[in-house]
């Protein structure tokens, strides 16, 4: 079975070695991660997807961000913004994901938005790291905007990603857990299961994208 931690963050923008996240996330039933800020490799059976991550809310940064990956080997990844900025992003060549949407205005991201998303084979991730983390209300908030995502996916068929965002070797989730995880915001156990093989489709891009100027 196909299974990607979509974002991870080794060292030094975690406190993990990649090789070491390797290792404990192949034994949590992984066959590959995308690592934030580090480039492609393979070992024994087991990917490292280099990962870019863009985090300034502005799309001469994502622009730039997919001319310099233009070998299309590693994802580019976008934290969302605002309904504008997305509407955008999701229509430059060579971005993979959209992530941090229970960040954002539930309006950030429409049935417009999701029905671009679909077309250009653009994912929205589904970072599980703020159900472990978060409390109280901020937890039941981040809970509904990913049940509102969901409902979109099944309207639309737009991509999941599926990520545990973790920056160390106890933050990383196993597969049974983070099917558990998702099941809390309305994804059943196949269609996570098809999210968690989402990444390595993204590779391989399907449908017309253009370059916003």
């Amino acid at each position: 079975m196909l299974a990607t931690d979509a974002t991870v963050f080794p060292s030094p923008q975690g406190n993990t070695s990649v090789r070491r996240m390797v290792i404990e996330a192949r034994e949590r039933g992984f066959d590959s991660i995308v690592a934030i800020g580090q480039p492609c490799w393979e070992q024994d059976g087991f990917s490292v997807i280099g990962g870019t991550l863009v985090r300034e809310p502005h799309v001469k940064a994502v622009l730039n961000a997919s001319r310099a990956n233009a070998s299309g080997k590693g994802l580019l990844v976008v934290n969302g913004g605002n309904n504008a900025f997305n509407r955008a992003v999701i229509q430059v060549k060579g971005v993979h994901v959209i992530r941090h949407l229970h960040k954002t205005e539930k309006n950030s991201f429409d049935h417009i938005i999701a029905r671009m998303s679909a077309e250009n084979h653009v994912a929205i991730d589904i970072d599980l790291r703020p159900l472990v983390m978060l409390r109280g209300v901020w937890r039941q908030k981040a809970i509904q905007r990913y049940s509102d995502i969901t409902g979109l996916c099944e309207r639309f068929g737009f991509p999941l990603t599926l990520s545990s965002n973790a920056r160390s070797v106890v933050e990383l989730k196993s597969v049974r857990e983070i099917l558990d995880l998702a099941s809390l915001v309305g994804i059943a156990e196949p269609d996570a299961r098809k999210a968690l093989a989402t990444v390595k489709s993204l590779l391989s891009p399907v449908g017309p994208v253009q370059v916003v100027l």
